[in-house]
């Protein structure tokens, strides 16, 4: 018998851009300190895993979407010089920190993901990370993306995804359910943020549908790499 399954997701209701954006801005103070908590330390090891997976050497025109505090764009700018660095949020608050991080070392914007304000053609290396459970639209968001890219330009995201396997499922739910929201209270002072950020990650859809609303924009090449039994997700897409 196989130990793995796919499970059917639901959808979430989510709540509005304000609402979401009003949830990141409160917990920004101790946001980097509680994600190192929850991920029991491993989203620093994903995200080194991830730029061996994305990059080639060659890309010099950079852009972070869901830049947050800076800490997947500080990984990229620590390994090696870039011609264009820069990161984008729709939280104030987040980007205070990316900024306090990553001094004169990126240009930091505030923007939608949905209607991204860069020309056609911009950047060689789209990233993001931990960010797309938080798309409302992902065709719009796909097609923004691609729109920006340059040709032969690659788009990687880093997704917190869902393990398959019943023996880490078993594990999980109860972390993300309970353990999650509870500690992410204790730590940060909102309950209802880290309530909000454990039902995304249980309702954002699977790998499958990510891969293809990217085909359906043009992407052609698209590779999967899964960290720790499914529990984060790397897509890397080239245009």
């Amino acid at each position: 018998m196989s130990t793995t399954e796919t499970v059917p997701v639901p959808a979430l209701a989510s709540p509005e851009k304000s609402i979401i954006r009003s949830f990141f801005d409160d917990i920004s103070p101790r946001y980097d300190l509680v994600n190192d908590v929850l991920s029991l330390r491993l989203d620093g090891r994903w995200r080194k895993q991830a730029l061996k997976k994305i990059l080639d050497g060659t890309e010099t025109r950079l852009l972070d979407l869901g830049t947050g505090t800076g800490k997947f764009l500080e990984t990229f700018l620590k390994h090696k010089p870039w011609q264009t660095a820069v990161g984008l949020d729709f939280s104030s608050r987040m980007l205070e920190k990316a900024r306090g991080l990553l001094p004169d070392a990126a240009d930091f914007v505030s923007g939608d993901f949905h209607v991204l304000p860069f020309q056609n053609e911009s950047f060689d290396l789209i990233i993001s990370s931990f960010a797309l459970r938080s798309v409302k639209d992902m065709p719009a968001f796909c097609s923004e993306v691609y729109r920006i890219l340059q040709p032969s330009g690659k788009a990687a995201f880093l997704c917190l995804t869902r393990p398959h396997r019943r023996l880490f499922r078993a594990l999980y739910y109860p972390y993300l359910n309970f353990y999650l929201p509870v500690l992410g209270k204790i730590l940060s002072g909102h309950r209802q943020a880290y309530e909000f950020l454990s039902q995304s990650i249980q309702h954002f859809q699977e790998p499958a549908k990510t891969v293809g609303w990217l085909k359906r924009v043009g992407f052609e090449s698209i590779r999967l790499y899964s960290f720790t039994f499914g529990a984060a997700t790397l897509f890397v897409a080239k245009k």
